[in-house]
């Protein structure tokens, strides 16, 4: 119990450590707005996979507190606080789907009815249909983890991309309701989201991959416990066969 104490605690510092360092590399613009997305929301997707989804949130959150006590960020406006909740979410996203949790479609479906429901969001309501992506690979995940065994890479990154449209989901219903961002806008950003979301996607697989990897390689020189792994369901299926077969 120490060593997972010790572990989770190593873990979780190194993830805050980069939360605050990650979240001033700025990216593009965010149409319609001030802001800019930054390397962080995409970091942030891994950080539930690895310490799970509620010390994972409070490493994540206590980031953003600890950013405003120092003075690296400055709350704006309420959005400022919220920052962080769209990829918290996609984090939630990229966890529940190693382990083939469909519950998770219930984030989408909503993003997608408080969009249509908004005067703005009714307008560009064909807007919405990208969320109709993580939906989609969240449902095909079984299928999806008979191909991992050949395909595992290409899987991942299906996962990957299931988790940054989350974040791009949760994130435009916080802005579309906090700015009353115009429907022109909106426009403007359509052909532009499918190549952001397979650039963040291809980012969420490649920190998920180095931090794995990373920590792999680290456990063979000291004990470092991860108490939070990737399980894999057992097919139905799979269990038949394997009583039968001792029978």
């Amino acid at each position: 119990m120490k060593k997972e104490v010790i572990s989770r605690a190593f873990l979780s510092f190194f993830f805050l450590t980069a939360i605050i360092v990650l979240s001033k590399i700025k990216l593009h613009p965010i149409f319609g707005t001030s802001g800019k997305f930054s390397l962080v929301g995409p970091f942030i997707a891994i950080i539930p996979y690895f310490l799970g989804i509620t010390i994972g949130g409070i490493v994540i959150f206590s980031a953003r507190i600890i950013q405003f006590i120092i003075g690296i960020s400055h709350a704006k406006n309420v959005i400022s606080y919220l920052a962080f909740l769209p990829a918290y979410f996609a984090g939630i996203q990229f966890k529940k789907i190693f382990k083939g949790d469909r519950r998770v479609i219930i984030i989408p479906l909503i993003a997608i009815l408080l969009f249509i429901l908004h005067p703005i969001g009714r307008m560009v309501w064909y807007y919405s249909l990208f969320w109709l992506i993580p939906i989609i690979i969240t449902l095909s995940q079984p299928k999806l983890r008979k191909l991992s065994k050949r395909w595992d890479i290409p899987t991942k990154y299906l996962y990957s991309l299931s988790a940054t449209y989350i974040d791009h989901a949760i994130g435009s219903i916080i802005f579309l309701y906090a700015f009353n961002i115009p429907a022109v806008y909106w426009n403007m950003a359509i052909p532009y989201v499918p190549i952001e979301r397979a650039i963040f996607a291809l980012i969420i697989l490649g920190f998920y991959l180095f931090v794995k990897h990373a920590l792999d390689a680290l456990s063979r020189v000291v004990p470092i416990y991860i108490i939070e792994r990737e399980i894999v369901p057992v097919e139905k299926e799979v269990i038949e066969a394997e009583v039968v077969a001792k029978n």
